[in-house]
């Protein structure tokens, strides 16, 4: 039985706190219910996606988990880290939602998506830190999702508490939906230096030798493809991760027992050229990762790869839509036809360091930028800081 304490929010609805990794383990099947429930997304927000990352960035961290039940039922799912860092240069208890550069996206998990319940909700999610927790300094919402109204439905419930707090951007996604044509057929709509560029770069490759595409599925081998692609890697052209080294193995793993891993190479004459992460669940696909060995940058394998990538989750998952995720590279629009944001929002407690943080952001901040020499002097100042 899950410990943590219970606090009534009103006639219906109650709240309790996950502070430990057994509560938090206990509730696979009912984060699970909701994660399919939240139309999209399902990988990054399905108990299996929590677990992995914890495992690899808690770290000195906390979690933090609120459960909003309404009568005996989990309404909402809040699943929260409490960090102590710096902001803006000062030293804060800064509560987010759990999640780091590969999450792309971060929200909450609801039984019911109807707008104003999910306001309602969200409401009492911040009364609870209103009115029974305040053991922080800020809230940090990053990289919330915009579709079906979800950053405007936290803003409005954030807007109904006395909290003071600022919005900003994330970062880009080009995306592609509505797809109902062939594999083919995307690639004849694409711009020429995919259209025609593709074909001509493979029937060059094809004169030096064999050229294979390779989509590995399921967890046969999974371990040594990973291999392949942690070595791969090592001669890319991105640089070389830091954090969670590891992290996209024990996803691969964890992503193939679930049917959804789609993990593409292209190789020449056996040794591998270029690497491709996906994940395709409930006909939609999502790219993660992508890279190829600099050696064979002018034979451009990525986007020989990313071609027999789209034609596979088109022709074979009959995805409807596919996704980059994260970032607006330029590369990207050639691929894709629709684009949208990534938006945050912090928010500022009553308390001094909170009080503090909001003038700073909201008055005195913006009054700077807008006199060039104070923001010169700023960025001065900033400069021999770091």
């Amino acid at each position: 039985m899950m410990s943590g304490k219970n606090y009534s929010i009103d006639d219906q609805h109650s709240l309790k706190e996950i502070r430990n990794l057994d509560d938090f383990e206990e509730l696979r099947t009912s984060w699970d219910e909701l994660a399919e429930k939240q139309n999209g997304f399902t990988p990054f927000l399905c108990f299996d996606w929590f677990k992995i990352w914890l495992r690899h960035f808690l770290q000195g961290n906390k979690i933090l988990i609120l459960l909003l039940f309404k009568e005996d039922e989990i309404a909402t799912i809040a699943p929260f880290l409490i960090r102590e860092e710096r902001f803006k240069g000062i030293k804060v208890r800064k509560i987010e939602l759990i999640g780091n550069v590969y999450s792309p996206i971060r929200y909450f998990l609801f039984s019911e998506l109807d707008d104003g319940e999910r306001e309602k909700n969200l409401s009492m999610v911040f009364k609870f830190f209103s009115k029974i927790y305040n053991g922080w300094d800020i809230l940090d919402f990053y990289s919330i999702p915009e579709e079906n109204a979800s950053f405007e439905i936290l803003k409005k419930a954030i807007g109904e508490t006395a909290f003071k707090y600022i919005d900003y951007f994330c970062f880009g996604d080009h995306y592609l939906d509505e797809i109902n044509y062939s594999g083919e057929e995307y690639l004849k709509r694409r711009p020429g230096n995919i259209s025609k560029n593709v074909p001509y770069r493979v029937r060059r490759l094809k004169k030096i030798g064999e050229l294979e595409f390779r989509l590995i599925k399921n967890n046969d081998d999974i371990d040594r493809y990973m291999d392949v692609y942690y070595e791969l890697y090592s001669r890319s052209w991105q640089k070389q991760e830091n954090t969670g080294p590891t992290f996209h193995r024990t996803l691969a793993n964890m992503a193939a027992a679930k049917g959804w891993l789609r993990l593409g190479f292209l190789f020449l004459n056996h040794s591998p050229m270029a690497c491709q992460f996906w994940i395709c669940a409930n006909q939609q696909a999502y790219i993660l990762k992508l890279f190829y060995d600099e050696n064979y940058q002018q034979y451009a394998p990525g986007k020989i790869l990313t071609a027999e990538m789209m034609k596979y989750v088109i022709d074979i998952d009959k995805v409807k839509a596919i996704d980059y995720l994260h970032g607006d590279e330029p590369y990207k629009k050639d691929w894709m036809t629709k684009f949208r944001e990534r938006r945050g929002i912090v928010v500022f407690n009553k308390n001094i360091k909170g009080g503090y943080l909001a003038l700073l952001n909201n008055r005195i901040l913006p009054m700077v930028n807008e006199n060039r020499y104070l923001k010169k002097m700023k960025e001065t100042i900033l400069s021999r800081l770091r």
